[in-house]
């Protein structure tokens, strides 16, 4: 890697050379043929985006539009550095930045990567991936944010901007999208003024389509996803220096999430092609479940902005409350073995011959920490149900003085308080204990034991308060010098409560082989993981900061150096499996970015070419992440393990060649890999790769509008690569072998639009995955104790298989 690293390093600056060169040739462009400008926000104020000295990825909505980004996952097209990963639960959906992210998704451990929509930072980052329309624009900003983004985002942040009211005129908008596999999308926008002080915008949406995964054992499709929503906002300037922003939002999703084809078999049992019947392999988009999945999300929020102008300065607040729940069942050994679940009767046979059902639910009863109504469906308890419920409440004050000049400032106070809780119960047959399941064909399979049935349900809590003091400083001590220094100093204070109990037969991950958790001795159980009720609390303090200089040789040329201290705070192993080792660790230690950047910015043959180049070298300490067996059925610790090493290159070019065509392209060339990082006592990933981080991304986009008689058509399309990606296992992070990794893959999407001349009519034919590659979004190992040992299950994203759509817009 580092020699393709350093190869393309040299090819970026021969390239830059040439534009250097291909600078003096100006000629006057009109303003049709020049790039338009993007205005960002990533410093609190309003700037053009060639003029940040950092590395931002801005994509407006007219982008969007043209390039018909339908889903969250859709942004890491025009953004390299920007990763998506999907889970076997929709919570579990998240970002990575520069090959960093979240590699353990305990309540407990907060996103490396921050989502902030309309400056509010979403606590679980699982809540942004739906509902989302009406933007503005959205921006991608790489490396350490934490100075100014709100709370810690050690590896970066994706900021969504939601548009506001029009308060000059009326405007609608209908949107209809139609699409194969039943997909159907429609949503309502309504903007206008109220009076001459007062405006409102409100957008709703209807959406539904079936999933990409066949459950062969009744042919429906798996991964269905029905939804709606509303966002509204009213904006109230009742005079000159005063102006208020409420606004309120609720989305609800229904999803039978997630099903996810074997891509690699067991080497025998349940989890092979012959026992499912469903196909197996990178092309397989088949499962055979025999447990209903159910799921459903719902995400609300509300938010004041209020801005005062009081003198120069202008004083700012934001007041947000948001919510969160995701509620979840699914079948935890992916196959149609009967792993997963338990009736109470089945779970108490061992410990007390000849129960009966309405004797054993009592006991299960009183043995439960959740309530019997959350553990059973219909009578079967532990079918992998899981429920999240977040509540946060934020408030952050700003006071900012006028830009420009020799100096100006911005100081701001940030108050943050989430409560985060998540139920679970896990219950079934474990089969990895010898004897407790037998294949008397390759077909079948037979329960020998009682005592094989195994439960663990868990109810965890934490609180998180963080408090914190920020500030940013400009200084221009010479004509075209701005040299900034910001800083945060924060307080981080934690709250864990945390019940989990064992079956009476042990659980899934538990050693202690032969004895159950009352210490007798029964063939096939086992002593199971602990049993806690504990409450802890912890606390720490943090100073980070960021410091830059950028130097503008010319309007259309800068270049720019920083350096930025990252911050993601301490973090407990709230997990249903939790061990005595990991409890013991937690909290583990915050984990602690330095991170040097530079780069330069650059237009030219007036602005109708930009091209920008990035160098980074961050250094991770503390890197927080978890180890479980190598078969994945070892109990999870979270350990603050080491250190991380990220460099790279990211590039983009955009050139205006002729009126209506516009060209871009982007790369990013990276190279992570782990300095002395033990998952175990004894086993090192130096220079191993993390996870969901690929050494090369890069990727083309295109649109060219042309008249068609007095209409305006517009035919855009995009394609982007992605190198092999490890997934899942990190003890794999040293083995090129790793049926973890993720094949490179290249995906192409296209579409042609027509619109009116009036712009009250808009076509769009559109064509995803326009060569029918298929890719997945993630791999994910199937638990050993449940028949899984050494197999990989793959989620399947909905462009899997190449689909056509029609979008219809109606303005008014």
């Amino acid at each position: 890697m580092k020699g393709s690293f350093h190869a393309s390093a040299a090819a970026l600056v021969a390239v830059s050379t040439f534009a250097t060169g291909a600078a003096a040739q100006e000629t006057p462009a009109a303003e049709s043929q020049v790039l338009a400008e993007i205005l960002v926000t990533a410093s609190k104020r309003e700037e053009k985006l060639q003029s940040v000295p950092a590395s931002i990825v801005a994509v407006t909505a007219d982008t969007m539009a043209k390039q018909q980004i339908l889903q969250i996952k859709d942004f890491e097209q025009f953004a390299p550095s920007l990763n998506f990963q999907s889970g076997d639960e929709a919570r579990l959906f998240n970002f990575s930045i520069r090959g960093v992210g979240s590699e353990s998704f305990s309540v407990g451990v907060e996103p490396s990567v921050s989502t902030i929509v309309d400056g509010v930072v979403y606590t679980r980052p699982g809540a942004a991936f739906d509902g989302l329309g009406d933007l503005e624009r959205v921006e991608v900003l790489n490396g350490p944010q934490g100075t100014l983004q709100g709370k810690n985002a050690s590896a970066g942040a994706v900021v969504i901007i939601t548009k506001r009211p029009n308060r000059d005129e009326f405007e609608a908008k209908v949107d209809y999208t139609i699409a194969e596999d039943n997909d159907h999308n429609a949503s309502l926008m309504l903007t206008g003024p109220v009076s001459d002080t007062l405006a409102y915008r409100m957008y709703s949406y209807y959406k539904r389509a079936d999933g990409q995964v066949i459950n062969v054992s009744n042919g429906d499709t798996v991964n269905d996803v029905e939804g709606y929503g509303a966002r509204g906002k009213l904006e109230f300037e009742p005079k000159e220096g005063v102006n208020l922003l409420l606004s309120a939002d609720y989305t609800y999703r229904k999803s039978g999430c997630c099903g996810e084809p074997i891509r690699v078999p067991a080497a025998s049992g349940n989890v092979t092609a012959g026992f499912t019947g469903a196909a197996i392999g990178p092309d397989s988009n088949e499962v055979n479940f025999n447990t209903l999945q159910e799921g459903h999300q719902e995400n609300s929020g509300v938010s004041l902005e209020g801005n005062f102008e009081v003198g120069e300065l202008t004083l700012t607040s934001l007041t947000a409350y948001r919510s969160y729940e995701d509620y979840a069942i699914r079948d935890r050994d992916g196959t149609n073995a009967p792993f997963t679940g338990v009736t109470a009767q089945q779970l108490f046979e061992a410990t007390h011959p000849g129960i009966g059902q309405a004797d054993a639910t009592v006991l299960l009863d009183d043995l439960l920490v959740n309530s019997l109504s959350f553990a059973c469906r219909d009578g079967v308890c532990g079918e992998s149900n899981n429920l999240e419920m977040n509540d946060t409440f934020s408030q952050e004050f700003r006071l900012t003085s006028p830009g420009g000049g020799f100096f100006d400032y911005l100081l701001g106070l940030y108050y943050y308080d989430s409560a985060v809780e998540r139920d679970v119960t896990i219950a079934g047959v474990r089969s990895n204990i010898a004897g407790n399941v037998s294949f008397p064909t390759p077909t079948s399979v037979v329960v020998n034991r009682a005592t094989a049935y195994v439960l663990a349900d868990m109810l965890t809590k934490v609180d998180t308060v963080n408090k914190a003091v920020f500030g940013n400083f400009n200084i221009r001590p010479a004509d075209r010098l701005t040299l900034t220094a910001g800083f945060r100093y924060l307080r981080d204070e934690l709250k864990w409560n945390h019940k989990k109990v064992t079956g009476p037969n042990g659980d899934h991950i538990g050693g202690g082989v032969g004895a159950n958790p009352a210490g007798q001795a029964m063939a096939g159980a086992n002593l199971g993981t602990p049993q806690f009720n504990a409450i802890r609390e912890f606390s720490d303090d943090a100073l980070i900061g960021k410091l830059s200089a950028k130097y503008e040789f010319t309007p259309d040329l800068l270049v720019y150096g920083s350096w930025a201290r990252g911050y993601k705070g301490q973090a407990v192993d709230a997990d249903i499996f939790l061990s005595q080792d990991g409890f013991n660790a937690s909290p583990v230690a915050p984990e602690e970015s330095r991170a040097w950047e530079g780069g330069f910015r650059s237009s030219f043959l007036e602005r109708r070419v930009q091209f920008n180049v990035t160098y980074y070298d961050t250094v991770f300490s503390g890197y927080q992440t978890a180890s479980t067996g190598v078969d994945g059925s070892g109990s999870p610790v979270l350990r603050s393990a080491g250190k991380l090493f990220t460099k790279g290159v990211e590039t983009d070019v955009s050139v205006r060649p002729l009126e209506g065509l516009t060209l871009t392209a982007h790369a990013e060339f990276s190279d992570a890999e782990f300095g002395d990082l033990f998952v175990t006592a004894t086993q090192n990933l130096k220079g191993g790769v993390p996870l969901n981080a690929p050494e090369t991304k890069y990727g083309f986009t295109g649109a060219y509008d042309f008249g068609v008689g007095a209409w305006e058509a517009t035919f855009a399309a995009n394609y982007s690569h992605t190198s092999e990606t490890l997934f899942t296992n990190l003890a794999d992070a040293t083995n090129p072998n790793s049926p973890w990794l993720r094949p490179a893959y290249d995906i192409a999407n296209a579409s042609i639009s027509l619109t009116s001349p009036s712009e009250k009519y808009r076509a769009v034919l559109f064509v995803k995955n326009l060569f029918d590659e298929h890719y997945v979004s993630s791999l994910r190992r199937i638990s050993g104790s449940v028949g899984g040992g050494g197999a990989v299950a793959q989620s399947i994203p909905r462009d899997f298989d190449r689909y056509f759509g029609m979008t219809l817009s109606v303005g008014f």
